[in-house]
């Protein structure tokens, strides 16, 4: 049995954002409903666990910009959706389809993907104003989008059923109708109430009154807006109201320690989970787990014409936090920008990762858990110490990172099983001693032996027998602090400008930038040629999406950086002009 692959599904991701962004044109500001009591955040309760909002749309030029794009994406998108749902085949798999419901999906897909416009869904009352949030009632999952005509709406889905052969079940609750799908154990509800679309996944026998409070129907004691903790949290990582959200992990982990009532004893009677079963040990440590890193937060923090900018911060227990900050180390030039076709690099202090990985075991030895079910952590503890007794060369401490940067690939014809005939790249090692670096590689080579380096940043050429069919030359050059090698005719030139770059402070523990055109360009080309199990339907639609995406994208990078707050993640997509 062939089911849908993970790849393929994620490659669906890429154009939820440009999608969803495209749909929008009047600015908004950083607090925009964040703070408004009367918006959709009402329906919000201020102890939700997850939240991931859409508060105002993207600047006109921002959606005049991408507007083109989104029409040679949204074909390509729902060829790839009907590809996807074509892969599964029927068997034990819970999952599997009939060719019935198969073809339901298609027809669906295909309805839909011709309704979307740069303007929205407007078949649907879904327009450029549109809000739409998804949180959690508990553990209960609910979406939430405001509609601009609700008769489109629910025009748009009889058109749906009326195509896909089939209609959903329908009930009412308080006097407003509801759709539903699913069995006797779980459904999946599709509600229109006054001006919104509500779609939430919920126990079939899931009581009256939580269901009224999954459609909104019973608003929340006090929602996120009247508590101030969605604009709190904006306000300190500088997210904007185009897109923001957060995962609580001390939430999360509450509802599996804590008794509950309500939805989330309805979803955990569900799958015959007891909390009681716990014992008050296992429950005060799990919690100490959870708030190590209590809470995940995402979104934008820019979006115009020329890019979009984003976030992601892990948040971290504050000693834990600090401890991190000291991991990383100078490298030249990381996280600069380097141009060509792919950088990537990483810094380290080793002595401070030894010293922070010793002083979590000594928490640990200090406050063993007591908690069978974190029997394994415990234990592992003895097999660190272990790790930690043993001896490293000097040269290992010394080590401060890395950076790569692949300047140019020519050549390479896939079609043809062809390597590159041509690669221009530069490398450069960091470490406090890059005389002894050097004399480990000339004990593996008499050709590095020979080269007779100085700390002066000067290139000197290197014989490199093994690869002389893909590389023109190479060259080496040492400072006091870094050993960087270059391959490519010319390539020397850029080896003094890489070894004398300074390093960002504070370092980051993790670079990486990409040209985005050529990228999905190479992507879409190894779909193309490769062998390959998968449907060509599958592989063409892949190939075109990959294309449609190179040709909006200019070029992507990211950092993980070690911050007072946690772990961050900024990004940014810089669009072609």
């Amino acid at each position: 049995m062939q089911s849908a692959r993970p790849s393929n599904l994620l490659r669906l991701m890429y154009l939820l954002p440009v999608l969803l962004l495209a749909c929008s044109d009047s600015p908004g500001d950083r607090a925009g409903g964040m703070t408004s009591e009367e918006g959709i955040l009402r329906y919000v309760p201020a102890d939700t666990p997850y939240l991931f909002a859409a508060l105002e749309p993207v600047p006109q030029a921002v959606r005049e910009k991408l507007a083109p794009h989104v029409q040679a994406l949204v074909p390509s998108y729902a060829d790839m959706l009907q590809a996807v749902v074509a892969e599964r085949e029927d068997g034990d798999d819970k999952f599997a389809m009939d060719d019935e419901a198969r073809q339901r999906i298609k027809v669906v897909i295909q309805e839909l993907a011709g309704m979307i416009t740069v303007d929205g869904i407007p078949e649907a009352g879904i327009d450029r104003e549109s809000t739409a949030v998804v949180y959690g009632i508990g553990l209960l999952p609910v979406v939430r989008l405001t509609l601009s005509d609700t008769e489109r709406f629910e025009a748009a889905v009889s058109r749906l059923e009326s195509r896909a052969g089939a209609k959903m079940d329908t009930a009412t609750i308080d006097g407003h109708a509801y759709r539903y799908a699913g069995n006797d154990e779980a459904r999946v509800i599709v509600a229109v109430i006054d001006d919104q679309l509500v779609i939430t996944a919920a126990p079939a026998l899931l009581p009256e009154a939580a269901l009224k409070a999954a459609l909104g129907l019973t608003l929340p004691r006090e929602n996120i807006a009247q508590s101030g903790a969605l604009a709190a949290l904006a306000d300190r990582y500088e997210l904007t109201a185009h897109a923001l959200g957060f995962i609580d992990v001390e939430r999360v982990a509450a509802t599996f320690i804590d008794e509950q009532a309500g939805v989330n004893a309805e979803l955990l009677a569900l799958t015959e989970y007891d909390a009681g079963r716990l014992s008050d040990v296992c429950k005060a440590e799990i919690r100490s787990i959870a708030a190590i890193a209590p809470r995940i937060v995402t979104g934008y923090t820019d979006i115009t014409p020329r890019h979009f900018k984003s976030t992601t911060v892990v948040e971290l227990r504050s000693d834990v936090a600090a401890g991190m900050q000291t991991l990383t180390a100078a490298v030249p030039g990381l996280g600069t920008g380097q141009g060509g076709l792919i950088s990537v690099g990483m810094s380290v202090n080793m002595l401070a990762a030894r010293e922070f990985y010793a002083a979590r075991l000594d928490a640990i030895e200090t406050h063993p858990y007591e908690c069978e079910l974190l029997d394994e952590v415990q234990a592992a503890v003895a097999q660190g110490r272990v790790w930690l007794e043993q001896p490293l060369p000097p040269a290992i401490y010394a080590f401060r990172g890395f950076l790569a940067v692949v300047d140019d690939i020519e050549g390479m014809d896939l079609q043809n099983q062809q390597p590159p005939t041509d690669i221009d790249m530069r490398v450069l090692v960091a470490t406090d001693n890059p005389e002894a670096l050097l004399a480990t590689g000339a004990m593996f080579s008499p050709d590095i032996a020979a080269l007779n380096l100085t700390a002066d940043s000067k290139p000197v050429k290197l014989a490199v027998p093994a690869m002389a069919a893909m590389i023109e030359a190479a060259w080496v050059a040492m400072s006091e602090d870094a050993i960087a090698l270059s391959v490519g005719a010319g390539s020397e030139k850029g080896l003094e400008a890489m070894l004398a770059a300074p390093s960002r402070q504070p370092p980051p523990f993790m670079s990486m930038s990409m040209d985005a055109a050529r990228y999905y360009t190479l992507v879409g080309d190894i779909a193309m040629h490769a062998d390959s199990d998968e449907a060509p339907e599958v592989t063409r639609a892949n190939a075109e999406i990959m294309k449609a995406l190179g040709q909006l994208i200019d070029r992507i990078s990211f950092d993980v950086e070690f911050t007072e707050h946690g772990i961050r993640m900024p990004s940014t997509m810089t669009l072609t002009d």
